[in-house]
């Protein structure tokens, strides 16, 4: 059944959004993706620093018409104003729409808040209804607290990049900002408990994400086998892999499928053997036919299987392997998860009225349909509507303001 159009559940909340890159823009555009008034406050002719990121990972960021990937990917559903916080004027403008807002949402340097006025103990004072919600890079405390850091750094510190190291056992860096869009997403998951906290209590708390933060509970398993066993999980290297039957191969056509039975005795060895157009030696060979024996026996029936999966193209396999229950999955690379299938049906990419495709929020509501969503604004686009509507400000005030440079 597709959910009924009913109001978003953030219909009613207003939230500043003075962020910048990834990290807070993601946090922001999440809460305005469910119903929340967000206005992204920018320097005045500048803006947010994503407007003007050329490249990203060695690849460009813009778009044939000027617009850009970066600032386009985090930024839809918002409104746009330019203030400049530097100067005392600015301050004050910021000020009344804080007094108007139930949240703020930022990932600013904690000297460069307390530069702008706008640092966490200035604006309890100023607007102590308010949700303040900062996302940093290695916490509030300790040593590194005040260390600059974005995606690099965050991945660096939490452990993430050996996860799954080169075969030499450098580090590897995953690409696509993971450290940002996760630690982003877990500050908006925060500001709802927050809202919630608040409704329920009427007490206002504030909200604290980081990416070291959040990049540890990504690897929470790891982090608990090694915390209460000494023990480290062994980075997942194909050729050698513990489990064979938890692995990757390669399929006559050059696609690769991935095989997730983890716990391989629930299937019965010798169809699984049949399946796979074993010999009947191989079928009969007591080194394969428990997870002991595949273990201590893993390069060879590893081996045997990277002969099997190559016999067939991927498709047999899955419709072989699905049809008898076993777990296991294509292996998409990202051409290929644009156009599967599964995510069409479940609408997990969308487009803005310009066209530019991104993904949809990570989770859905049965009742309520999200709507298509906006562009990502133009820099300063939405200032006079937001000063007059919301910080009460005429035409005259505003002009004034926009002569001495300060919106």
């Amino acid at each position: 059944m597709r959910p009924v159009n009913q109001a978003l559940p953030l219909q009613g909340i207003r939230v500043l959004d003075l962020s910048i890159f990834i990290q807070g823009p993601i946090a922001a555009m999440l809460l305005a993706d469910w119903g929340a008034e967000v206005i992204k406050i920018e320097k005045p002719g500048r803006g947010d620093f994503a407007r003007t990121t050329k490249v990203l990972f060695g690849r460009s960021q813009l778009l044939p018409d000027g617009r850009n990937v970066m600032f386009e990917t985090a930024n839809r559903n918002k409104l746009a104003v330019t203030i400049d916080l530097k100067k005392r004027e600015g301050r004050d403008v910021f000020y009344r729409l804080a007094a108007q807002a139930q949240v703020m949402t930022t990932n600013l340097h904690p000297s460069a808040l307390e530069e702008f006025g706008v640092d966490r103990s200035t604006m309890e004072s100023i607007a102590p209804h308010l949700i303040y919600a900062h996302s940093t890079g290695f916490g509030t405390l300790g040593p590194n607290a005040l260390d600059p850091c974005q995606d690099t750094a965050g991945m660096a510190r939490s452990g993430y990049m050996m996860n799954s190291p080169a075969p030499d056992g450098s580090p590897v860096y995953p690409t696509g900002a993971l450290s940002d869009v996760l630690s982003g997403t877990m500050t908006a998951f925060g500001v709802t408990m927050a809202l919630l906290t608040k409704a329920r209590t009427g007490k206002v708390t504030g909200v604290n994400c980081s990416q070291l933060s959040t990049m540890m509970w990504l690897q929470g398993y790891a982090l608990s086998q090694f915390a209460n066993t000494g023990s480290a999980f062994i980075p997942h290297v194909r050729e050698v892999a513990p489990n064979p039957l938890m692995n990757m191969y390669r399929c006559r056509d050059g696609k690769w499928l991935a095989c997730g039975m983890f716990m391989s005795e629930r299937f019965d060895w010798g169809e699984f053997g049949a399946l796979m157009e074993f010999s009947d030696d191989s079928r009969r060979d007591v080194r394969f036919s428990t997870d002991e024996g595949r273990a201590a026996n893993n390069q060879d029936l590893i081996r045997l299987l990277d002969t099997a999966f190559a016999s067939h193209p991927r498709e047999y396999w899955v419709a072989e392997f699905r049809r008898r229950g076993y777990w296991c999955s294509i292996i998409n690379d990202i051409g290929g998860l644009v156009r599967d299938p599964q995510v069409s049906a479940n609408g997990y990419m969308t487009s803005a009225p310009s066209g530019f495709q991104t993904v949809t929020s990570p989770f859905g509501l049965t009742t309520i349909n999200q709507p298509e969503p906006t562009d990502a604004p133009e820099i300063g686009r939405d200032t006079d509507d937001v000063l007059s509507r919301i910080a009460g400000l005429d035409m005259a005030e505003i002009g004034a303001l926009r002569a001495a440079a300060i919106v």
